[in-house]
């Protein structure tokens, strides 16, 4: 089953194909232009690299959300009348499942992913490890960053095996306050861990994620700053 997946929800822009669990072809840019610009263009360079066309596509995915309100709506908006064009199915995967998983699951360890939300707060969840997959244990939310290190703390405190594994734009900016509180739990920093990977996103799809592509809309874990400044003049 061929499956194009992509995304445009933080600062890179990625689109993969796969065909089962074999990766035919994966590009990512770094912000070298505009997503409205670049993420067409990755499509087309990954459906050429997998020696592959629109009408051999089995099914699409798109990482729907939280991130950019600018950002993620390129992708989806692309993705979503692609699946509806072409007719075949169309599934959502939520940003933090994404980031939660690019490394494969293992025992004791937490993911954490943290993705920028200002002010200090970030969008974030718990994930623990089954099968490899981490699944998530806590709720999607937006929260201040300090409690979020506190349910870390909390958690680990009941378990001392736990470590803590962070992810997402907002984990280098964040690091310093889980270290300070929990010093070796916490996994090294990595660079690599800042943007979305896909490489893994495949593994997450299945028919709980699948939705209407005409109906579909970005995961939003709050109102955008526009939003909710219009609200308030009202």
């Amino acid at each position: 089953m061929k499956i194009l997946i992509g995304d445009t929800c933080l600062k890179t822009a990625s689109a993969i194909m796969v065909n089962g669990k074999k990766i035919l072809a994966y590009m990512q840019s770094f912000g070298e232009e505009p997503h409205s610009v670049m993420f067409p263009k990755l499509v087309d360079q990954v459906l050429n690299i997998a020696e592959t066309d629109f009408n051999s596509l089995d099914a699409v995915a798109c990482v729907y959300g939280p991130g950019s309100f600018t950002g993620l709506r390129i992708g989806l908006t692309y993705l979503k009348t692609l699946a509806y064009t072409l007719d075949i199915p169309f599934y959502v995967l939520n940003t933090l499942d994404v980031l939660a998983n690019m490394e494969e699951g293992k025992r004791y360890v937490v993911s954490v992913p943290l993705i920028e939300a200002r002010n200090n707060e970030v969008f974030t969840a718990m994930y623990e490890s089954e099968k490899g997959i981490y699944k998530r244990t806590t709720p999607y939310a937006a929260k201040h960053i300090d409690e979020v290190v506190e349910d870390a703390v909390s958690l680990c405190a009941k378990d001392d095996k736990a470590l803590i594994l962070l992810s997402g734009d907002a984990q280098k900016k964040h690091i310093a306050k889980f270290q300070e509180h929990l010093t070796d739990k916490v996994l090294p920093y990595s660079e690599e861990r800042d943007n979305v990977d896909l490489s893994r996103a495949h593994l997450l799809i299945s028919e709980q994620c699948r939705t209407d592509p005409f109906t579909a809309q970005p995961f939003y874990l709050r109102e955008s700053g526009a939003v909710r400044m219009k609200k308030k003049k009202q």
